[in-house]
């Protein structure tokens, strides 16, 4: 019976345990604890993601409305939907927020009984801490705005503490703009770059003379979770004097009016985009005679330049004012006109006849004379100028060609035919320039130049060797300007004109004809439009004695380019005799001959034909015309001509061997090269033939069998040294030199190379004695590496200093 009773109270005990443990599960257990990827604050609550943890329990798979809540913070709200259970113990809650509060916070998440599995105590809370935010926003510009820069700025609206509205649409409507009349942002000038930043597109037509400020306005409606006041922002805006500025090159003067161009610069405000715009507002007046053509002599060149173009076609005696005005439809948001004036000198005009040397009877066949527009400028197009010009005064003088100057549309130079008539008294000639030659000009002018006239000297200045056979190529050629029958002579003058394109002047020297003090003018070569015939020009005076019979007056050395049959010709020559008078004499150019024997493909006319024929065949490829790399004379050097060159080599007479000049003066890459383009020619005569088997044999002399490094030369060197190789196939080379203790020292990177020899000194690897610093380097011993591909080798070498 003890027993039992004492059994029944430990059954009593167990049973209150297993009550007790049973029915605080639920209400002691369990927790929840709320987070945030990121600390919360007034600026980012609205649309926040909490996080609710539970510990102890598990969720139910259906979360119920109402039975999770927050609160702590008026305003801040969510909606059922916006609640998700993601696992067994976690909760998410999206966050609404429209309100606004000035201190710290605090918001409480509450979760009921219901929304937990198995558990029926009191609901569980977390809360989570919101710092308040100040709103503000902040306007800024890239730059500081001004009056002249207003239209078309872009303004950037910062807000801190909140964040803007996602749709644009909100964000437009609810910004303004006030504070300077006439500026606004168009429909679409606003755009919402991202959560805090606006930026506004200005739009402004006024004017205002004192600085002012732009005031921003963000209404509530543009920001998200905000009821507040507006918020505001400022933007000083400077104001500006607006101004017109006419300017030009150089100063304008009734000469340069014609086709001068001014430029308008606009300060303090901007010129429209549209050029149609722009021109419709342009004039110009205060001169009879200029204007522009709206659409051709308009340009606007930036947003505060426009340059125009002027037309003169009148005649002004007295100093003008040009007055340009730009209308108010040119500037961009404005509403008044411009205007900007520039001066302009009247010009005497006149016509002044010059020529390079004294104009003779002697020397009017052939002179040219040079007539300068003072005031003026000639008509741009050469038919115009042609037709107006006409010569006078002397019988037999008329204008055989006329050019306006290259350089300088105020020169017209003249060349004259004389027939040869006899004058016995010196005379002048007229020339007449009629208003069609002249640019924006009416009337006529007229300028005159002296002709002496000369008496006939029985003397004879001729050039010697007549005719003179041409030697080979790149060798000079001297001629002498010789005198015969003389008499009294104290000086002379002669032009020397020679073949550009087959002839190169050198030098020229004095005689022995006239005595040893005679002042010798030894010029250069002269280039005159036609430059494929220019001139030497030759003078001498004695002082007190003079020369007589025959002797010679100068030497001219020339080179040979082209050897090809060509002439030189003597003009404007006259002699001086101790009174100072003038004679004229007789005169003989001479011819310049091709050698007698001409050998197939000899191109530089040597007697033999070698590589140095192909090679002046390749230098003259494109070529058109007479030239002697022409081989099969059908008017262009190309390919067929080398290939023909190439089958004569061995016809040459005594002809050397090629390869060791090939060595020097060819690559393979060029010879695989003129390879390729003859055998796509299929070219079947025994000559081609011929000239195709000795590329192929010529290729393959220059193409090595094998990779080599060679020995550097000289070595030992100092300080500076050559270091040649051989290369069986292209390769990209390096060449690195290093130090007897193995140290790197300099590195020669060579580059992609085509097979071929690199031993001469003009194609070997050349080493200056130099380390990588640019330092030289000690004396001593150093070892070279060439790397070309796969291929390796290195050498050594000596420094002695």
């Amino acid at each position: 019976m003890k027993t039992l009773i004492v059994n029944q109270k430990y059954l009593v005990l167990i049973l209150t345990i297993v009550l007790v443990t049973f029915g605080t599960q639920g209400s002691s257990a369990q927790t929840i604890t709320a987070s945030t990827p990121q600390p919360l604050t007034e600026a980012t609550l609205h649309g926040s993601v909490i996080t609710l943890t539970l510990s102890g329990g598990t969720y139910e798979r259906w979360i119920r409305g109402g039975t999770v809540s927050v609160s702590g913070i008026d305003g801040v709200t969510f909606d059922s939907w916006d609640v998700e259970r993601v696992s067994d113990t976690e909760l998410t809650v999206e966050l609404t927020f429209s309100g606004d509060f000035d201190s710290n916070a605090t918001l409480t998440f509450n979760v009921e009984a219901g929304a937990i599995v198995e558990y029926n105590g009191p609901a569980l809370t977390a809360e989570v801490p919101v710092t308040a935010m100040q709103e503000s926003l902040v306007a800024s510009t890239e730059s500081p705005l001004t009056e002249a820069t207003l239209h078309g700025s872009v303004v950037t609206l910062t807000l801190s503490g909140r964040n803007y509205a996602r749709s644009t649409f909100d964000v437009r409507d609810a910004v303004t703009i006030s504070g300077i009349d006439g500026v606004s942002a168009g429909t679409f000038g606003i755009d919402r770059v991202s959560n805090t930043e606006v930026t506004v597109e200005l739009t402004f037509s006024g004017d205002f003379d004192s600085n002012a400020t732009l005031t921003f306005n963000v209404e509530a409606g543009a920001i998200v979770g905000y009821n507040g006041p507006a918020l505001t922002a400022e933007v000083p805006v400077t104001a500006m004097q607006e101004s017109l500025v006419a300017s030009t090159e150089s100063p304008l003067t009734e000469a340069t009016l014609h086709g001068s161009i001014a430029t308008l610069t606009l300060s303090g405000r901007s010129f429209a985009s549209s050029f149609f715009d722009i021109r419709d507002a342009l004039t110009v007046s205060g001169i009879e005679g200029v204007s522009f053509d709206s659409f051709f002599d308009v340009d606007r060149v930036s947003d505060t330049q426009v340059t125009i173009e002027l037309s003169f076609l009148d005649d002004i005696d007295e100093d003008g004012t040009l007055t340009v005005t730009v209308g108010a439809d040119a500037v961009a948001g404005y509403d008044q006109a411009f205007t900007a004036q520039l001066s302009v000198t009247a010009v005497q005009e006149s016509l002044d006849a010059s020529s390079e040397f004294p104009l003779t009877e002697a020397t009017l066949n052939g002179g040219v004379v040079k007539l300068t527009l003072i005031g003026r400028s000639y008509e741009r197009f050469i038919f115009d100028v042609r037709d107006a010009v006409s010569v006078s005064g002397i019988e037999g003088v008329k204008i055989e060609r006329l050019f306006v100057s290259s350089h300088d549309n105020t020169e017209l130079i003249v060349e004259l035919d004389y027939d040869g008539t006899d004058f016995d008294e010196d005379g002048t000639i007229t020339f007449t320039v009629g208003a069609d030659a002249i640019a924006g000009y009416s009337q006529v002018l007229i300028a005159q130049i002296s002709i002496t006239a000369v008496k006939q000297s029985e003397a004879t200045i001729r050039l010697l060797p007549n005719p003179i056979v041409s030697p080979p190529l790149d060798e000079q050629l001297t001629i002498n300007l010789n005198i015969t029958g003389g008499k009294n002579v104290a000086g002379y003058q002669a032009i020397v004109r020679f073949d550009a394109s087959t002839l190169r002047y050198v030098d020229s020297a004095e005689g022995d004809y006239l005595p040893a003090d005679t002042f010798f003018v030894p010029n250069s070569i002269v280039i005159e439009e036609d430059y494929r015939f220019p001139y030497v020009p030759l003078a001498a005076t004695t002082l007190d004695r003079v020369g007589n019979g025959d002797g010679t007056l100068a030497t001219l050395t020339f080179e040979v380019i082209d050897v090809k049959t060509s002439t030189l010709t003597l003009s404007h020559v006259y002699l001086v005799d101790q009174d100072g008078e003038r004679w004229e004499v007789n005169i003989e150019g001479t011819k310049v001959a091709e050698p007698p024997h001409d050998i197939f493909g000899d191109i530089n006319r040597d007697g033999v034909v070698n590589i140095r024929d192909l090679i002046l065949v390749s230098l003259r490829f494109g070529q058109r015309g007479q030239n002697s790399a022409d081989v099969n004379a059908d008017g262009i050097v190309d390919i067929v001509d080398l290939v023909l060159a190439a089958g004569a080599i061995e016809n040459g007479a005594a002809a050397p061997s090629v390869y060791p000049q090939a060595l020097e003066m060819l690559t393979s890459a060029e010879v695989r090269q003129w390879l390729s383009q003859a055998q796509h020619l299929h070219l079947t005569d025994a000559t081609a033939q011929r000239g195709i088997l000795f590329l192929e044999q010529l290729l393959a002399a220059l193409t090595p069998k094998e990779t080599a490094l060679l020995p550097n030369f000289p070595n030992p060197f100092n300080p500076e040294t050559w270091i040649p190789y051989h290369l069986s196939k292209d390769a990209d080379v390096a060449l690195r030199i290093y130090a007897v203790n193995g140290t790197l020292v300099r590195t020669l990177t060579l580059g992609y190379q085509p097979a071929g020899i690199y031993q001469s000194r003009s194609r070997a690897a050349y080493w200056d004695g130099k380390n990588e610093f640019g330092e030289p380097v000690a004396s001593g011993l150093y070892f070279y590496t060439l790397t070309a591909g796969d291929f390796s080798a290195t050498r050594k070498m000596l420094i002695r200093k």
